[in-house]
C-alpha cells in the first residue's frame, strides 16, 4: 500500500475538471450494470451542481505537484447526507475513502446514503466503516435496487472524573476584582471531579482587553490541541468574542471533539464552529454554578458532564404558536448573533430552530434586532423559534412584549415556543446549539414521529 500524506478541504474551482473526471471514470467502472451513457447524460447536471454544493476534496502533494486523490459530496443538517464517494482508481483500496467518511462523521451526528445494491465493493466498505442497511428499494431513475444505509454516532459519553478542562475569556477580560470568583469556580470544578488549567488570558490589561483577538484565539486553541484537554469553559461576555473568529483553525477544532461552553457573547464563537464545523456547542455560563441562585444546577451539570446524562439540557416551555418544533438549534443572544450577519460564519439557517434571548434592550432594540432578521430573511427559512428569556424587557414589563414583536414580524406561519429557563438569569439551564432538539405539546404518534 502507498505512504501517502492526505489533506482534506473543501472543493475549489480549480478543482472541477480533475473531481468530474474522477466522477465519470468511478460510476462507469464500479456501475457496469447501469449503462455508461447514463453517467455521460448527468455529467454536464453534475459539473454545473458541485461549486455549489459541499465538497470535500482529498488531496496530496509531491515534489510541489498536488494530486486529488478522492471526494466526497455532502448535504443535510444534524443527518448528512453522502451524495456521493468517489476515489481515483489509482487510489482505491489505499484508505482514502475511510480518510473521507472519517472526516464528515466528525461533523455530523449521524450519516445516510444511498448505494446501488449491486455494487458489492462499496456496500462491504460501508459495513466495515459502521453503516447499517435501513431499508431496500428501486431507484426511481435507474429501477436499480439500491439499500439505503445510516450511521450514527454512538451515543454520549461523559467524560472520566479528574479530566482537565481548559478556562478561557475569548471575549472582554475579567476585571482583576473577579479573580476571588475565579478561584471559587476552580474549587468547586476540582470538587466535582474536574482539573481546572486557566487560560494565559483571562484578565483586564488595558480598558477591557484581556490581550488581542489573535492571542485570546491561540490561548483557546492551545486547549483543543492540547490532548489532556478534554472540555472548555468560556468565563466572559461583553462584545469582543468575534475579534477571535478569524485566528481559529476550525479543522483541528472539528478533530478534537472537545465541547465548548459558553454564553452570551459567546453565541458568535458558538454558531460560528457549528458554521464551520457542523459541531455542537453548549450555551451556558459555568460561573453560574457559585452563585446562590445557579447552585441548584449543580448536580444536573455533574451529571450531565460525568454521566452523559440530559439532565441540563432538560427545559421546560409552553408554546405560543402551533405545538411543534422539531431541528437543529442555532442562534442564542439576538444582538450577538447577528454580529456575523455577513460573514462566513453565518449559519445555514434552512429548517432549524432559531434560538433567541438577550439581558439588556428594550422595545426599539427588540424591534430592530427583529427588523434585522426579516431582512435578512431568516423568518423565511426557519422552521420554528425558541424564546429565552429577554431580561430587561421582562423586569420592566416593556409593551409590546417580545412575545408581541416576534408574532409582529413572523406572522402565524411559525411555530414558536417560549422557555424561562434558558439566557441570563443565574438558575438557567443549557442548550446544545448545532445539536437537533425536540419539543412538542403533541401526543408522539405510533411510529414515533415527533412532528410533521
Amino acid at each position: 500500500m502507498k505512504k501517502i500524506s492526505v489533506k482534506i478541504d473543501r472543493l475549489e474551482e480549480k478543482d472541477l475538471e480533475r473531481v468530474m473526471e474522477i466522477w465519470l471514470h468511478t460510476n462507469q467502472t464500479a456501475h457496469s450494470f447501469v449503462p455508461a451513457d447514463y453517467w455521460k447524460g448527468h455529467y454536464e447536471e453534475v459539473k454545473e451542481a458541485l461549486p455549489e454544493a459541499e465538497v470535500y476534496v482529498a488531496r496530496s502533494e509531491k515534489n510541489g505537484q498536488e494530486e486529488i486523490l478522492g471526494f466526497l459530496g455532502l448535504s443535510g443538517g444534524y443527518i448528512g447526507y453522502i451524495a456521493g464517494l468517489f476515489v481515483a482508481e489509482a487510489w482505491q483500496s489505499h484508505g482514502i475513502g475511510k480518510e473521507l467518511t472519517d472526516y464528515v462523521k466528525r461533523r455530523k451526528d449521524s450519516l445516510e446514503l444511498h448505494v446501488f445494491a449491486e455494487n458489492q465493493r462499496a456496500v462491504r466498505f460501508y459495513k466495515r466503516e459502521g453503516f447499517r442497511i435501513q431499508e431496500q428499494q428501486l431507484a426511481e431513475d435507474t429501477g436499480k435496487p439500491e439499500y439505503r444505509m445510516v450511521w450514527e454516532k454512538k451515543k454520549r459519553q461523559g467524560i472520566l472524573v479528574g479530566s482537565k478542562a481548559g478556562i478561557v475569556c475569548c471575549s472582554n477580560g475579567l476585571p482583576p476584582e473577579r479573580k476571588e470568583t475565579m478561584e471559587k469556580l476552580s474549587a468547586y470544578l476540582r470538587g466535582a471531579g474536574l482539573t481546572p488549567v486557566s487560560g494565559s488570558f483571562l484578565y483586564q490589561k488595558h480598558s477591557v482587553f484581556s490581550g488581542t483577538g489573535r492571542e485570546r484565539a491561540e490561548s483557546l486553541m492551545n486547549f483543543y490541541l492540547d490532548p489532556e484537554i478534554r472540555v472548555i469553559f468560556d468565563v466572559s461576555g461583553g462584545d469582543l468574542a468575534n475579534e477571535i473568529l478569524p485566528f481559529l483553525d476550525f479543522d483541528r477544532i472539528a478533530e478534537s471533539g472537545k465541547e465548548f461552553w459558553g454564553y452570551s457573547d459567546l453565541t458568535t464563537v458558538i454558531n460560528a464552529i457549528y458554521a464551520k464545523t457542523g459541531r455542537s456547542s453548549v450555551l451556558y455560563q459555568v460561573r453560574n454554578l457559585i452563585s446562590d441562585q445557579g447552585k441548584i444546577r449543580a448536580e444536573a451539570f455533574e451529571n450531565t458532564l460525568f454521566e452523559g446524562t440530559d439532565e441540563l439540557f432538560d427545559i421546560s416551555y409552553e408554546f405560543l404558536q402551533q405545538d411543534c418544533l422539531e431541528g437543529i438549534l442555532i442562534g442564542g443572544n439576538i444582538r450577538c448573533l447577528l454580529k456575523l450577519a455577513g460573514t462566513e460564519y453565518w449559519p445555514d439557517m434552512d429548517g432549524k430552530i432559531l434560538l433567541l434571548e438577550a439581558l439588556g434592550g428594550d422595545v426599539p432594540k427588540m424591534a430592530t434586532y427583529l427588523s434585522q432578521l426579516n431582512q435578512l430573511h431568516v423568518f423565511d427559512q426557519i422552521g420554528g423559534i425558541l424564546l429565552g428569556t429577554f431580561t430587561e424587557m421582562e423586569k420592566n414589563g416593556y409593551s409590546p412584549s417580545v412575545e408581541e414583536l416576534v408574532k409582529q414580524y413572523t406572522g402565524g406561519k411559525l411555530p414558536i415556543a417560549k422557555t424561562w429557563e434558558i439566557g441570563h438569569g443565574k438558575d438557567a439551564k443549557a442548550v446544545r446549539i448545532g445539536a437537533k432538539i425536540t419539543l412538542n405539546s403533541r401526543q408522539v404518534d405510533k411510529s414515533g414521529k415527533q412532528c410533521g
